[in-house]
C-alpha cells in the first residue's frame, strides 16, 4: 500500500537518501540527489509526492540547465520515483518518471594539463596541495576521492581508492606518492583547520585557488585528465586506462584515446619538412634521368 498519504515528502526524501547511504552511493551523489530532489520538490504544483509525468518533463525541458545538467537531473529524478514505486515498499502507487525521454549529454574531449604545468603543480605546490596535485596527476583520483582517501589506504604497492557508486579500485602506487605518505600516520590525508573533514567542492575549490596563485591557470581535473591521457599514450591499452581511472564506461574513456590522436597528429606536424597550411612554395619534382649515351661502334684495326 502507498505511504504517499501518510509521509510528507521530506519524509520521502530523508528515506531515499538514507537507502542511498546504504547502497554505498558515494557522498558527494548523496548531497547532489539532496539538492535535485528538493529543487524538484519546490517547482512541482503538487509537490514530488502529487507530480505527473508532463509536469517532471517540462521542469527538465524549462531550458535553465545545459545539457548535461539535465542528464544529471533525470538520473536523479528516475532513481528516486523508482525506488518510491518499488512494490516490495512502495511509499507511491505508481512511477510518474516511467514514461521520462532520457536526456542526450554531450560528452567533452579531456583537456588535460601539459607536461609542464603537471611537473610544476607536482614538485613545487605547498603542501598539502603538492600532495592533492600529485594524487590526481600521477594516480588519476578525483576530488571526491582525495577528499576521502586515509593514509592507511595507501601503501608502497597499491591505493585503494573508493569511487563513485561506491566502486573500489587499486592504482600502483607512484614513488613520489609514497615519498609523500610513508611517514605519515593514520587517518585522513587532508582536513580543515578545524579538525573537520574536507569534501569534494573543499578540494576542488581551495586546489583550483593554490593552482591560480602559482600561475597555473587549470583545475585539479585537468591534473587527472594528464593521468589519463599519459596512461593512454604510453601503454595504449584502453581497458588498462579504464581501470586505472575508474571509469563504469569505456565510452568514457575513449575520450581519451581521441585526445592521444590528437597529440599523434601533432608530433607528425612537428617533423621537418612540414610546410606552413597556404603558405609553402610548392618544390619541384626531381628532374628526370638523363637518358643514357649510346654505345660507341666497335672500332677495327688501325690500317697499316
Amino acid at each position: 500500500m502507498s505511504r504517499s498519504r501518510m509521509a510528507t515528502p521530506l519524509d520521502m526524501i530523508a528515506a531515499h537518501l538514507a537507502w542511498m547511504r546504504a547502497g554505498n552511493y558515494a557522498d558527494t551523489t548523496i548531497c547532489d540527489a539532496d539538492k535535485t530532489l528538493h529543487r524538484l520538490h519546490r517547482a512541482l504544483p503538487e509537490g514530488l509526492h502529487g507530480s505527473t509525468g508532463d509536469e517532471i518533463a517540462a521542469w527538465l525541458a524549462a531550458g535553465r540547465w545545459s545539457r548535461n545538467t539535465v542528464a544529471t537531473y533525470y538520473k536523479h529524478v528516475v532513481r528516486f520515483y523508482r525506488w518510491a514505486a518499488r512494490p516490495v515498499d512502495p511509499w507511491l502507487s505508481m512511477d510518474p518518471s516511467a514514461g521520462l525521454r532520457r536526456p542526450d549529454a554531450r560528452r567533452g574531449l579531456p583537456r588535460p594539463a601539459d607536461h609542464d604545468t603537471a611537473e610544476y603543480a607536482i614538485f613545487n605546490l605547498p603542501e598539502p596541495w603538492r600532495l592533492v596535485s600529485r594524487l590526481t596527476a600521477l594516480a588519476g583520483l578525483r576530488p571526491c576521492e582525495v577528499a576521502t582517501v586515509r593514509r592507511e589506504d595507501i601503501t608502497a604497492q597499491a591505493i585503494t581508492v573508493v569511487g563513485k557508486g561506491g566502486k573500489s579500485r587499486a592504482i600502483p602506487t607512484h614513488p613520489l606518492i609514497w615519498e609523500t605518505v610513508w611517514s605519515r600516520p593514520p587517518g585522513p590525508l587532508l582536513a580543515r583547520r578545524t579538525g573537520q573533514p574536507v569534501d569534494a567542492a573543499y578540494v576542488s575549490r581551495n586546489g583550483a585557488y593554490h593552482l591560480r596563485r602559482h600561475g597555473l591557470p587549470i583545475t585539479l581535473y585537468r591534473l587527472r585528465h594528464f593521468f589519463g591521457t599519459t596512461v593512454q599514450e604510453r601503454y595504449r591499452d584502453l581497458r588498462v586506462t579504464q581501470e586505472l581511472m575508474g571509469h563504469a564506461s569505456s565510452m568514457t574513456t575513449e575520450g581519451y584515446t581521441q585526445v592521444t590522436a590528437a597529440r599523434l597528429r601533432e608530433a607528425i606536424a612537428a617533423m621537418p619538412f612540414i610546410p606552413d597550411a597556404g603558405t609553402a612554395a610548392e618544390v619541384p619534382p626531381p628532374a628526370p634521368p638523363a637518358a643514357p649515351a649510346p654505345p660507341n661502334p666497335v672500332s677495327g684495326p688501325d690500317p697499316a
